[in-house]
C-alpha cells in the first residue's frame, strides 16, 4: 500500500513532522517527516551533506521513538503492559512522501486532539489537567522515559484512552544525546524530566496570564 499524502486529511503539522489522519482506522494517524525539510540525501536540508548522509537521516526521529517504546515494553515485559504515558506504535506504511509511522490517536473529549499547548492557551486548564500533568511527569520518572526535544506542545490530553484524564507525550520522547547518559541513568533521567516540567510550567503561567484566544 503506497498512500498519496494530497489524499489524507492532513490534522496536525510541527516542525519537522506532519500528521494525517489514518484512512482506513480512525484510531491511529500516520506521521511523515515534512518533504519541505528533507534533502536528496535523506536528511534534513538545513544541515551539513555529512550530517545529512548520517545514519538514519531524517527518520532518526522515528527511531528514537520506537526504541524509547520497546525498551519500556521490556522493562514490563513481566507484566504484559503495552499502554504507557506515550503514543503507542504500530508500524509503518508506504507513502509517496517517504515513510510513515502509524501511532495511536489521542483525542480529547470532543474527539478532537489537543495540546497541554492549547488548552492553556484557551485557559481551558482546570484542576483535573493539573492532576492529571503531575500524575503524568512522575510517571515519566518512575518509567525511566527519556525525553528528546520535549515541549509544551507535544503534549496532548485525552479521557478516552483509559476512560481518565490523562497527558500523553506524543513527540520528542528518545535519547538524542551521542553519550546516552540519561537513557543509562535513571537519576540523570529524572532530573532532566523535572527541568523540563519546570521549563513547560514557565511557559504555562505565560499562556494562563494571557488573555485567552
Amino acid at each position: 500500500m503506497n498512500l498519496k499524502i494530497n489524499d489524507l486529511k492532513q490534522i496536525g503539522k510541527g516542525c519537522s513532522k506532519i500528521v494525517f489522519q489514518h484512512p482506513h482506522d480512525q484510531n491511529k494517524v500516520i506521521k511523515i517527516m515534512n518533504p519541505e525539510r528533507v534533502s536528496k540525501f535523506g536528511g534534513f536540508n538545513n544541515h551539513s551533506k555529512f550530517k545529512q548522509r548520517f545514519a538514519q537521516g531524517i527518520y532518526r526521529h522515528f527511531r528514537r521513538e520506537l526504541i524509547q517504546y520497546l525498551q519500556l515494553c521490556k522493562l514490563h515485559y513481566k507484566a504484559n503492559s503495552f499502554v504507557f504515558p506515550v503514543e503507542t506504535p504500530y508500524g509503518f506504511v508506504e507513502t509517496n512522501q517517504g515513510i510513515g509511522l502509524v501511532v495511536e490517536k489521542i483525542v480529547s473529549p470532543n474527539q478532537q486532539g489537543v495540546t497541554l499547548y492549547e488548552l492553556c492557551e484557551q485557559h481551558l486548564f482546570e484542576e483535573k489537567h493539573e492532576i492529571a500533568l503531575k500524575y503524568f511527569f512522575d510517571a515519566c520518572c518512575d518509567l525511566h522515559i527519556v525525553f528528546g526535544e520535549v515541549n509544551i506542545a507535544g503534549i496532548m490530553y485525552t479521557e478516552q484512552r483509559n476512560n481518565k484524564p490523562e497527558f500523553v507525550l506524543v513527540d520528542g520522547m528518545g535519547e538524542k544525546l551521542f553519550i546516552p547518559l540519561r537513557a543509562m541513568s535513571k537519576k540523570i533521567n529524572a532530573h532532566n524530566i523535572r527541568k523540563v516540567e519546570f521549563n513547560i510550567r514557565k511557559k504555562m503561567e505565560q499562556l494562563l496570564a494571557s488573555p485567552p484566544l
